[in-house]
């Protein structure tokens, strides 16, 4: 390894992290109205792919509420009697689980909501992943939480991907590393003022 190698990595977290901060303020920013207005452009954008329209069975998170609201897409997938599975934490590895109206939730580890239930959806039954994230370019780049989940599971991930990008989530670059996984196809629009 070249001298410099640790501290150009080291660069990299810290504007990843650096980034991440950024990202979390500007979000905080965007008006209701306009995330509203927003989201349901990119809902409408989302279910014209043909990567939704062929779906069978759909990868999604359930939302915080800094994240673009993921509820009226889950209950599009549902009336389009579509399966859906969300992300839960087993033994620090993300696996996808059934999700329907029926399911019991609870808190996981990242304090998000996740089914109680621990049976896993094989990948290679999963059509489509909606990936979250805090940015994206247009040509696949994202920047993650930070924990790393998504990139180990789409590494070995051979389905659809897509991610839906609210305008202040749109950038031209981001910080990169080797094992940073690109997203097939992000839905953008063009950023109307309140």
């Amino acid at each position: 390894m070249k001298a410099g190698s640790a501290s150009f990595f080291g660069e990299i977290m810290i504007n990843k992290n650096e980034q991440r901060q950024l990202q979390k303020e500007a979000l905080k920013t965007l008006s209701i109205h306009q995330k509203q207005m927003e989201s349901h452009q990119l809902y409408q954008l989302l279910f014209e792919t043909a990567a939704w329209q062929e779906a069978g069975t759909i990868a999604v998170t359930l939302s915080m509420p800094l994240e673009l609201d993921t509820a009226p897409i889950i209950e599009a997938a549902w009336s389009a009697n579509k399966k859906t599975v969300v992300p839960k934490i087993v033994h620090h590895q993300m696996i996808f689980v059934p999700f329907d109206d029926a399911s019991n939730l609870q808190t996981g580890q990242l304090s998000i909501r996740e089914p109680v239930t621990d049976s896993a959806v094989p990948e290679n039954k999963i059509d489509l992943v909606i990936v979250p994230g805090l940015a994206f370019t247009k040509n696949g780049a994202r920047l993650g939480f930070g924990a790393g989940y998504y990139d180990r599971f789409l590494e070995n991930y051979s389905g659809k991907t897509v991610a839906l990008a609210l305008s202040r989530q749109v950038k031209n670059a981001l910080p990169i590393e080797s094992h940073d996984q690109r997203i097939q196809e992000v839905l953008t629009i063009q950023e109307t003022k309140d």
